[in-house]
């Protein structure tokens, strides 16, 4: 067998077709042709090799899949499929092949890049965000480094946690519960799981709120551009007023503005001008609800409530989640808001004539959820809800 030339004899890359042509087996022998033929997508250029590797092209949709299967069973073979449908044979070769293996002409599920982070290290990094959930993404990835040693970035902490779903979100504002309110909140739903809806009908549900003139104490969100959406603020916020108010499941009751700051005299206006009227409504059944604040608990207030002889619900301290109409204040500032209004008596028109166009069935609706909102405190033994 004579020797091999240099590569550099050839002036120009050669195809593997055109080498056979030049007489190769006779030339070189059949093991090194065999070599240059299982190269068949190779070149030989100028003092190297260079592989040109075939484009990955687009995924078969599994409706050509099957017609490809189809036609093989009517008995056409691989070029004459491939002819047809304007494939590759070896397309039509592989994807028979999978069919006849797995039974499926869907691709067999595929391995991504190992996870860098193991299980046990997806337990602690869980451990560490629950433990303490204001920790941010970059100081339990500094954490775990120091633990095992491993750099970890803070977009690997953020998808391990998304992935067992904890995501970073604003915390929910929600009144300071001790044990010893938790315990009053489980005895009052252990109390009234018990009632029915007629119970809750013959409810007076009653509470204070603020509402502003300009703007809202709550937090607002906005889809936006840099410098595109702002929130405009003033000094002192406007003005605004308080107000008192009752509800039921039969629609709302009285409103009653209030002038300054609330004291127990004004109160017991409140409730001989307001409550006694709306509490009326209600039947001889009926139950009014109050919250613990001081002034409704005074004793000029406790002397005038048994003088005007008013059932009065026993209510557990920090429980607004318990009384619906503060979801019914929500809804009246949300549409006070739609409403655009420069001073203050325009607003105070605004709301009385909100609060009275309030339909029945909203009321109804917030008084119907009552045994739910048991049901939760229950659930979470005395402690929040998500009402």
């Amino acid at each position: 067998m004579s020797k091999l030339g240099p590569i550099s004899h050839f002036p120009s890359p050669v195809s593997c077709d055109s080498l056979v042509l030049q007489g190769l087996r006779c030339e070189w022998g059949a093991g090194v042709l065999h070599l240059v033929l299982s190269l068949s997508h190779s070149r030989i250029l100028t003092g190297h090799w260079k592989f040109n590797m075939a484009p990955h092209g687009k995924e078969l949709s599994e409706d050509l899949k099957k017609r490809i299967v189809a036609l093989h069973k009517d008995g056409l073979g691989y070029k004459k499929i491939a002819k047809t449908l304007k494939l590759s044979c070896s397309t039509v070769a592989k994807t028979i092949q999978r069919f006849n293996w797995t039974g499926s002409t869907q691709n067999r599920p595929r391995h991504g890049r190992p996870k860098k982070l193991s299980a046990r290290a997806q337990r602690h990094i869980q451990g560490l965000s629950l433990g303490n959930r204001r920790l941010s993404a970059a100081s339990i990835a500094a954490e775990v480094e120091g633990v095992g040693g491993q750099p970890v970035s803070a977009q690997t902490i953020r998808r391990t946690l998304h992935q067992i779903g904890l995501h970073g979100c604003r915390p929910r504002r929600k009144p300071l519960l001790k044990m010893m309110h938790k315990k009053s909140r489980k005895q009052f739903a252990e109390d009234k799981q018990t009632k029915d809806m007629d119970y809750w009908n013959h409810v007076l549900w009653s509470d204070e709120t603020k509402i502003n003139l300009f703007g809202s104490d709550g937090v607002k969100r906005v889809w936006r551009q840099p410098e595109k959406c702002v929130l405009p603020t003033v000094k002192h916020g406007g003005g605004s007023f308080m107000v008192w108010g009752c509800m039921s499941a039969a629609g709302t009751g009285e409103l009653q503005f209030i002038e300054g700051t609330m004291n127990s005299n004004m109160y017991c206006d409140i409730l001989k001008q307001s409550m006694i009227p709306s509490l009326r409504r209600l039947g001889r059944r009926a139950v009014f609800q109050h919250d613990n604040d001081p002034k409704h608990t005074t004793k000029m207030t406790t002397a005038l409530i048994k003088k005007l002889r008013v059932k009065v619900m026993d209510w557990p301290s920090m429980s607004p989640d318990l009384n619906p109409i503060e979801h019914l204040w929500g809804i009246l500032k949300r549409k006070v808001e739609e409403c655009k209004v420069s001073n203050i008596h325009q607003l105070r028109d605004v709301v009385m004539e909100e609060w009275k166009r309030t339909p029945v069935a909203t009321c109804e609706s917030l008084v119907n959820s009552m045994p739910k909102r048991v049901k939760a405190v229950l659930e979470n033994y005395g402690g929040h809800t998500k009402y």
